[in-house]
């Protein structure tokens, strides 16, 4: 026995049965709505008896009995980052009204954690696996990862991703080289030509998609940008800051990877003096949260999380019907103006620098 009334913390059909006085098939056909007629008076019996016991269907069993697997995996790149928070809120509305559950697991942006989450997704019976990218390092273990997708999808694990990634997976995602174009073209709009570029890390597929963007449009214009690669993180994006306007003191706008990061440059040019955008205008990529956390509002970039992390779990439920969906889609890039970024030429004021040639503010007095 168990719940109100046993010791193990779960209650089985066997344990609704005994406590209805009924067989153990009678019980299961009555708790899974079985086309089988029983009358009113027992199946009401069995279903107080369920109640009475704290009984909860064992739907991972019944699933495996059945051959219909509810279940879908989202391995999210980085659980603190609020572009995953949004692919994890897209992912598990949409899961739950397709009456699916979504497990999401946390790679932490260790390539080799991947793996071994999709391994134990799989392990846990996933009908589909939504991978969202964010390792730092996407290459060196790229054909165990895709190894390991191989082999799940043959399986018949439907597996699918919301980033660009180095090998044939399904993916529904924004043209990472029109994002890098619609950064650089705005800045170059307003008459921007000292730039700088703090983008991802250096081993990543969507790192280099949005780079050639930004080259091709900075070349065009002529101008030269200095670029630094680095991860996401608003610390990152604070050492971008010193490091750019360290290596081109008449920078007048920086491009960042992602609005984590932009807010990391924001705050530190801010902390030194700078005003944001008269003195320096900042562009992020993301169009999250934290674009608008700080003063001015970040310019950014939307990348339509959204609607791929939706258009990916309605892939797994077409394919999981029996359906042939299409394997890739492209979604909407939107510049979303705000207050981070103004025309060159607002101001010619710098902050004075100091003997290490940072430039800082006066200390409050």
């Amino acid at each position: 026995m168990s719940g109100k009334r046993g010791t193990r913390l779960t209650s089985t059909v066997t344990d609704v049965a005994r406590e209805a006085g009924v067989s153990v098939s009678t019980a299961a056909r009555v708790l899974r709505q079985a086309d089988y007629v029983v009358s009113p008076a027992l199946e009401e019996k069995v279903r107080k008896a369920a109640d009475n016991i704290d009984y909860v269907p064992n739907l991972l069993a019944r699933n495996l009995r059945g051959g219909d697997h509810p279940f879908i995996g989202l391995l999210s790149g980085y659980m603190l980052d609020p572009y995953f928070g949004e692919i994890a809120e897209a992912v598990t509305e949409e899961a739950n009204a397709r009456s699916m559950l979504a497990i999401v697991a946390n790679m932490q942006r260790d390539p080799r954690l991947e793996i071994a989450q999709c391994q134990r997704l799989w392990e846990h019976r996933v009908s589909g696996l939504i991978l969202t990218g964010g390792g730092f390092d996407q290459r060196t273990y790229r054909d165990e990862l895709a190894a390991q997708v191989r082999k799940m999808r043959k399986a018949g694990v439907i597996v699918v991703s919301v980033a660009e990634r180095d090998f044939d997976v399904p993916t529904f995602s924004v043209d990472n080289e029109l994002v890098g174009r619609t950064l650089a073209e705005h800045l170059v709009r307003q008459g921007h030509q000292q730039i700088g570029v703090v983008i991802g890390p250096p081993r990543s597929r969507l790192t280099d998609l949005r780079a050639s963007g930004i080259d091709a449009v900075l070349s065009h214009a002529g101008v030269r940008a200095n670029k630094l690669h680095s991860d996401y993180s608003v610390a990152a994006g604070v050492a971008a800051a010193d490091r750019l306007i360290a290596l081109n003191p008449r920078l007048t706008a920086i491009i960042a990877g992602a609005d984590t990061l932009a807010v990391g440059v924001v705050q530190r040019l801010q902390a030194i003096g700078y005003r944001i955008p008269d003195d320096i205008s900042v562009i992020g990529v993301g169009n999250t949260v934290y674009a608008r956390l700080i003063t001015p509002h970040l310019s950014t970039i939307d990348v339509s999380v959204s609607s791929s992390s939706t258009a990916a779990v309605r892939y797994v439920v077409e394919r999981l019907a029996g359906r042939k969906p299409p394997e890739h889609a492209r979604f909407p890039v939107k510049l979303v103006e705000a207050g981070s970024v103004g025309p060159r030429g607002r101001s010619t004021r710098r902050p004075k620098a100091n003997r290490d040639g940072v430039r800082r503010s006066r200390p409050a007095v």
